[in-house]
């Protein structure tokens, strides 16, 4: 049996570094002399680079296996190191682009690993999984604002973060020796087959949406919280840590949960709470009760992802669970590229309460379509002929 250790670990190093990087972004943009136009532009370049990058280790799941935990976290750990030598908005782009990519493919090798743990062993490890990239995230933020506190320049602190990838990255190789030894003892899983591309494409359109009104909310609430409300800075700044918070707290749940509810309740619920919470978020008149819709909105979006990417990696065998997942990843992260960007425009014509407004409209329909595509959800095995007999039947 494959041990979740090292895959969990990865988690953490994806959200250890994008913990830090966000912490770090107001040094970044001093050391490029970037505006806020051209800091907004370089900073999609993560995205542009990730995409690609997700979909190229799915295809290379069915060849290489989990040794693209090893590989995908040594190129992270080098990538990461690009922004420190950035001197400009346009080398810094450069820098995020390979970030991206690096950060892509692990996010997908780390997810499939933990989806083919789930279909060995019947266990729901999903949600721990996100959980732990969200204690992270939590975690790296406020100890990089304690660092800049006392004088760590960016190279210190991504640094010590690419150190901590690459030992975890090497961890990993034992890990990936012992499952492709397993899969050459195991029969022949034959051609990669996903059961059902039209509920994946569902599901990766359900991942996009819960996407963006993660990144919404987490970059737009300080500022509404402040602007509108009238809170000083320091209650403001609290909010993109509470909301971290909250999601990790959210996924927690999820993950001592899962196996009684199963992940259509979960996902729909989560959703449907997240719907909520932005609605008080946008019409709260205190920054406490602002607060408080923050932290429902985050316990509830934190749901979502982890119940898309167990049921897509249950919709393929194991030959094609990289590439499942790996569809739902790619799509899905289109909503982090546009989501704060949409919101702005939004808040433009119409103003930013009304546009953190229409994420909770957002939210229901990820409720709505989330009960409808996983109406055939059970807590039972989540194995693949499972997925199949459920497309076949008309309910999954």
């Amino acid at each position: 049996m494959t041990s979740a250790r090292w895959p969990f670990a990865c988690f953490a190093t994806l959200g250890a570094f994008w913990g830090a990087w966000a912490a770090l972004v107001p040094d970044m943009k001093a050391q490029v002399g970037a505006t806020d136009g051209e800091l907004g532009v370089a900073l999609l370049f993560a995205g542009v680079g990730a995409i690609p990058a997700m979909l190229l280790t799915g295809r290379l799941w069915r060849r290489v296996g989990w040794w693209m935990l090893p590989i995908g976290g040594l190129l992270f750990a080098v990538a990461m190191l690009g922004p420190i030598f950035a001197t400009s908005p346009l080398t810094l782009g450069v820098a995020l682009l390979f970030v991206g990519a690096g950060s892509g493919s692990l996010d997908v090798a780390m997810n499939a690993a933990i989806s083919d743990i789930e279909a060995d062993t019947g266990r729901r490890l999903m949600f721990g999984a996100h959980a732990m990239f969200s204690l992270a995230v939590l975690v790296a933020a406020v100890a990089t604002g304690f660092a800049r506190e006392f004088g760590a320049q960016p190279g210190h602190v991504l640094g010590t973060v690419s150190l901590f990838a690459v030992a975890v990255a090497i961890g990993t190789i034992g890990t990936a020796r012992a499952a492709r030894r397993r899969a050459a003892a195991a029969p022949d899983p034959g051609p990669s087959v996903v059961v059902g591309t039209g509920a994946l494409a569902f599901l990766a359109a359900l991942c996009a949406a819960a996407f963006l009104v993660e990144d919404a909310v987490q970059n737009w609430s300080a500022l509404h919280i402040e602007s509108n409300l009238g809170a000083g800075p320091a209650l403001g700044g609290a909010a993109p840590g509470i909301f971290a918070g909250a999601m990790f707290v959210g996924r927690l749940l999820g993950q001592r949960l899962g196996d009684r509810y199963g992940e259509r309740l979960l996902l729909s619920g989560g959703a449907l709470g997240a719907a909520v919470g932005t609605a008080v978020l946008a019409i709260a008149p205190s920054p406490a009760l602002a607060l408080g819709g923050l932290a429902l909105a985050g316990a509830g979006i934190s749901l979502v992802a982890p119940a898309l990417f167990a049921r897509a990696g249950r919709l393929a065998n194991p030959a094609g669970r990289g590439a499942a997942i790996a569809r739902v990843t790619a799509l899905g992260y289109t909503g982090f590229i546009i989501g704060p960007a949409l919101v702005g425009l939004i808040a433009q014509a119409i103003g930013l309460p009304a546009a953190i407004g229409t994420l909770a409209v957002l939210s229901l329909v990820v409720a709505i379509g989330g009960w409808m595509i996983m109406s055939g959800d059970k807590a039972a095995d989540g194995t693949f002929e499972e997925g199949e007999e459920l497309l076949k039947t008309g309910r999954g």
